[in-house]
């Protein structure tokens, strides 16, 4: 918890923690004991294995095997929208990954052994506790693995390894649909003159068949649900069959005839779960689509749609050979989501095109011959969306895209640089894909992807500020090349860097302390946070000031470096507008788990994206420190970007409203005792890290509006003296004019 204190009047802030701390460690005395009994989990899981998929495909060869699938993501993957948004409470806790599974499994079944009985909910029960324990214990092989091992150097690779695979496996939204759709347009949409002239149609037309097939899938499951719900307000079995049949008025026979089919049912609960099974049949058939349907809802030629359809989809007829273990990290249906029977094409996921929309555009530009194309069009893509968003992001700032800049006989250069008053993004963009390959092979193989996607672009940016701190310290070479770049190099008070993908690679940029340690990144290296592009676009619309976003990207490295971080970057979003990132200091190596704490930011945009526009949601500051913030965006003297980074990493947000009322107390105090020269005057905030600057807050009245400048000096030196404080700064505010949240502040730093 970070403490702060009143230097002047003794006031002790130590309020509520934003964030607690508990020690999840294993007691060092049960180590071993502990490890057993994981290990002996696994070895019984492992072995119970065959049966277990023995048993599934028994089912499959029962029943119909596409009614199980799509009964399976109806019921597990769908998320319900209603006037609050998008629910992120589902009907089952069913994981994307785990139906792709499902479906491998399937299709590894020739056509002729597909069951054909219909299904009923003591089936899908049997399926819905199989399917998630057989994808756990494929993991559980490879943790069985990975326990042999016994040389500490090989265990640490091993982890990072499996942390880098779980990731790519298990994560599928790379993006919020809309954005996803957007930038694949933009990106793709530059090579559909090549790819028209090889197969008769563009990437766009892909996208827009697919993005068609989401919107469609989604309706019609819309209409199933608010179907059921307008059935399920029956009180009774006969009033539940009567609405059944008026609300699907396709079926045949009559509510009569199905009730007296069904003596036996007196029940409300009865009469409602024989309906939702029946429904459930037709779950298959909302997954089912026509290239007639598509064509109509694209405007597309018909050929052009079933041309689509079929290039991401693979044939009924065509069985999947591979061993079961093989579909945990290089399953068919990530390149093929569709299932083409005859001229119909069922895709019970139709989202899950675009979440390996970068590995199907990857083979299909391969297959015709145009992947040199590609790669070059992702890197132009990516750095050109980079500058936009930087432009939106700061748009009072110099941003220069491509700035070259010399280091003896060598030319590098910037992807982006920002200069934004005393303050100086470094951004880098790297294309780069991470391989199916590299996440199935060697160790050296994964440390190529790391060295090319990860490291060199952080020495690319280092290499630059570190010119500039030379520059700024008086080093000629330097000082040429800085204002070459149109920099002055003494106004510049902090470099930030980034590095920013196509590709999520978060679980990397948070990896930096298993690098180091196997030597992957040097240990005196401060490695640049790597940012997916999809995840920088949201960073910068949820915190939309300069400030927020400047300060959110600087603490950025900052946490990496101090955590062992598990979770992604909107979820580090999410822990940033809870706390700032003002978390104290850790303890000595801190797991931090963030997993989760981007619920509210995916509601915002998940919602958004279903129609329903929610308050966007915002970093938590006290309306004082938020006021502070907003004056200095508006005003912007000189130096305000420094002020402003000082400011919000000197409290969280607790803090800040002990502050508040501190300051309050203060105020009153001036008020009353001005007239004394020993009065206090001021309340001081030294964070609990060295590297973060002390903020002090001096309020006067308009009795001594004259000579605040020279109080403001006095009490600067006298934090200069201060060996805790590596720099300051100081607000000064009129009590009576509190309309302004500062008239003027300045900074020092210590000799």
């Amino acid at each position: 918890m970070n403490r702060r204190k009143n230097t002047d009047d003794g006031v002790r802030l130590g309020g509520r923690p934003d964030i607690t701390w508990e020690n999840l460690e294993i007691d060092p005395d049960k180590r071993v004991e502990f490890q057993a009994k994981v290990r002996k989990g696994a070895e019984d899981a492992v072995a119970a294995l065959p049966a277990k998929v023995a048993s599934l495909r028994r089912l499959l060869r029962k029943y119909s095997p596409l009614s199980i699938l799509a009964t399976f993501t109806a019921y597990g993957l769908t998320s319900f929208v209603g006037p609050k948004g998008v629910s992120s409470k589902r009907p089952l806790n069913i994981l994307p990954h785990q139906a792709e599974l499902l479906q491998a499994i399937i299709l590894s079944l020739p056509l002729g052994e597909w069951g054909s009985d219909p299904v009923d909910g003591s089936v899908m029960q049997q399926v819905f506790d199989a399917v998630p324990e057989i994808a756990y214990t494929f993991f559980q092989q490879r943790v069985l693995a990975g326990s042999k091992l016994a040389d500490p150097s090989e265990i640490v690779i091993a982890s990072l390894l499996e942390r880098i695979r779980m990731h790519t496996h298990g994560v599928r939204n790379w993006g919020y649909h809309r954005d996803v759709v957007r930038i694949s347009k933009d990106l793709y949409g530059s090579l559909d003159d090549r790819f028209s002239s090889k197969c008769g149609f563009s990437c766009s037309a892909i996208i827009d068949v697919m993005d068609a097939m989401v919107t469609e899938y989604e309706k019609r499951a819309n209409d199933h649900w608010e179907l059921l719900g307008r059935v399920l307000k029956g009180r009774t079995p006969r009033q539940i069959f009567d609405l059944y049949f008026d609300q699907r008025p396709e079926m045949t026979g009559s509510s009569e005839e199905f009730a007296a089919a069904l003596p036996f049912i007196t029940d409300r609960d009865a009469a409602a779960s024989i309906v939702m099974s029946h429904y459930d049949l037709s779950h298959i058939s909302e997954a089912t689509f026509h290239p007639a349907e598509i064509a109509s809802l694209t405007g597309l030629p018909e050929e052009v749609a079933r041309a689509v359809l079929s290039l991401v989809s693979r044939n009924v007829d065509d069985v999947i050979t591979s061993p079961d273990e093989h579909l945990f990290l290089a399953n068919p249906v990530w390149d093929s989501p569709g299932i083409k029977i005859a001229d119909s094409f069922v895709f019970v996921m139709p989202q899950s095109f675009f979440s390996h929309i970068h590995r199907i555009m990857e083979r299909l530009a391969s297959d015709v011959g145009i992947k040199d194309s590609l790669e070059r069009a992702r890197a132009t893509y990516l750095e050109r969306e980079l500058d936009k968003t930087l432009r939106r992001a700061f748009p009072n700032a110099c941003v220069t895209s491509g700035a070259k800049w010399p280091i003896g006989n060598q030319v590098f250069e910037t992807d982006s640089l920002v200069v934004i008053d005393r303050t100086v993004l470094v951004a880098e963009a790297k294309a780069h894909r991470l391989s199916a390959q590299g996440l199935r092979g060697a160790p050296e193989r994964v440390k190529k992807h790391v060295e090319d996607m990860v490291l060199k672009p952080s020495l690319q940016s280092a290499r630059l500020a570190e010119v500039i701190e030379r520059a700024s310290a008086g080093d000629a070479e330097a000082t040429a090349v800085v204002e070459g770049l149109g920099i002055d190099p003494n106004a510049v008070d902090q470099v930030i860097r980034i590095s920013v993908t196509l590709d999520d690679f978060s679980v990397l940029s948070t990896s930096v302390a298993e690098f180091k340690e196997i030597g992957w990144v040097p240990k005196e290296h401060v490695l640049a946070p790597t940012i997916l592009l999809a995840d920088l676009l949201c960073v910068v619309d949820i915190l939309d000031t300069p400030l927020r976003a400047l300060h959110y990207l600087s603490e950025r490295v900052h946490l990496q470096d101090s955590f062992n971080l598990l979770g992604d970057e909107l979820d580090l979003l999410g822990l940033y507008l809870e706390t700032g990132f003002n978390l104290g200091e850790p303890p000595k190596d801190t797991m931090l788990s963030t997993d989760g704490l981007s619920k509210p930011i995916d509601k915002y945009y998940t919602s958004r994206d279903a129609g329903v526009l929610l308050p966007k949601p915002s970093l938590k500051m006290s309306p004082h420190f938020r006021q502070v913030v907003a004056g200095l965006e508006q005003q912007r003297p000189d130096g305000w970007t420094t002020a402003g980074l000082y400011l919000l990493s000197a409290a969280s947000p607790s803090e800040q409203r002990e502050i508040e009322t501190a300051l309050i107390k203060l105020r009153k105090k001036v008020r009353k005792n001005f007239r004394d020269p020993r009065h206090i005057n001021s309340l001081q905030i030294q964070p609990p890290l060295s590297r973060k600057a002390r903020v002090g807050f001096f309020l006067f009245p308009k009795e001594l509006a004259k000579e605040y400048r020279s109080t403001m000096t006095t009490l600067l030196e006298n934090a200069r003296r201060d060996d805790g404080a590596a720099a300051m700064v100081l607000f000064a505010r009129s009590i009576d004019n509190l309309s302004s949240p500062f008239e003027v502040f300045e900074i020092a730093r210590a000799a």
